[in-house]
């Protein structure tokens, strides 16, 4: 990384254009995963030649060994993937892996049953070296733990993860001793506290508001196509989240994937078409939604005419969005009691009109999404 192309400028640069505003406690946070950067590349410069691996397997496992990584934590909405991605965009490193970490421990649940069923000794240890054979930095966002089989099981992979001497840069709400609190055998979950602990830099990122609903506060949540005053001010929104250049999210549901290419930092952007007129479960929509804190939906459309599937669809979409409390931005061909006013599915759209009223309200959601 050149020092034009330093996170630090990065940052200082997204700063003055006004898209972020300035927080003493990410700035301590870039240095500190510029810094990480910096060791990173400079133990791939040496690794390029015989006597190079020799002086960097000395020196730089030796440096990284007390620094395996960062994990960042803090409230909703106040950066932590933002500056994350800034790293992982940034990282002149091929073998880089960033991923949901509820995608991973899907992932790393199913290997485990696919190892178990081939009846490999200690499927967890095998599993573990295998995901990171060709990964030596791996970002994960928005680490929790609410689930007993991802706490039985985390201990062992990350232990696994550190002694081959992975990096590690996570994102997460609570301190790592608050993980997993009041949870089920919970003792059986602290082992895995203290690996994080004594082999990552524990950060807090703070600020007074969530960035995202700075950016949309006191500004309308529902926009009709047929007005251009509507439509401008939609893509604007849409702008100052730099969503169409996001880094986009490839989401696993049981067999399946669904792609949402214009996802960054817990936004999203889909069409009606991308997510109402595919076949979807309510579980499915769940699944997406639970990585969204903020959704734009564009190009709703009238949908009395014919449309009883795809109304049915944005049915369950609406009460999981409402739901899991995540804030929703919408563009619509008609106002929302014109939506659907005849069809087999109309007294249950009912209440999704009364929702989409209720979530119009600057007072939602009172409590947001605090995941």
């Amino acid at each position: 990384m050149s020092n034009e192309q330093s996170l630090t400028n990065i940052y200082n640069t997204m700063v003055s254009t006004n898209e972020i505003q300035r927080n003493i406690s990410q700035q301590t946070l870039v240095s500190e995963l510029e810094k990480l950067t910096r060791k990173l590349e400079q133990k791939k410069a040496l690794d390029v030649s015989v006597a190079g691996r020799v002086f960097s397997k000395f020196r730089f496992t030796k440096a990284l060994e007390k620094n395996q990584g960062v994990y960042i934590h803090g409230g909703v909405g106040i950066g932590k993937s933002m500056l994350m991605d800034l790293f992982f965009k940034y990282l002149n490193l091929k073998e880089k892996k960033r991923i949901h970490f509820h995608e991973f421990m899907k992932g790393i649940h199913q290997l485990i049953k696919n190892a178990r069923e081939k009846n490999v000794r200690d499927p967890i240890k095998s599993v573990a070296a295998d995901y990171i054979k060709n990964i030596h930095v791996l970002c994960l966002d928005e680490m929790q733990i609410t689930d007993v089989a991802d706490a039985m099981i985390v201990g062992r992979v990350f232990e696994e993860f550190f002694k081959k001497k992975l990096i590690l840069v996570t994102t997460s709400n609570r301190h790592p001793r608050d993980l997993y609190k009041n949870g089920l055998n919970r003792k059986l979950f602290l082992p895995f506290i203290d690996i994080m602990v004594s082999n990552l830099n524990v950060e807090k990122l703070s600020a007074p508001l969530d960035y995202r609903k700075i950016k949309i506060s006191g500004k309308k949540k529902y926009f009709l196509s047929a007005s251009p005053e509507d439509t401008f001010q939609f893509n604007e929104l849409i702008s100052d989240f730099n969503l169409r250049k996001g880094s986009g999210i490839k989401i696993q549901m049981n067999s399946r994937e669904f792609e949402m290419k214009r996802f960054q930092s817990g936004v999203g952007l889909l069409t009606f078409n991308e997510i109402c007129s595919i076949p979807m479960s309510s579980s499915d929509y769940l699944e997406i939604i639970s990585h969204l804190r903020l959704l734009f939906l564009d190009d709703i459309p009238d949908l009395s005419n014919g449309g009883d599937d795809s109304a049915k669809r944005f049915i369950n979409l609406i009460d999981s969005i409402y739901d899991q409390k995540v804030e929703l931005l919408c563009r619509a061909d008609v106002v929302p009691e014109k939506l659907y006013t005849f069809g087999k599915n109309k007294f249950e759209f009912e209440r999704t009109v009364s929702r989409l009223f209720e979530m119009q309200s600057t007072n939602w959601p009172a409590n947001g999404k605090s995941s």
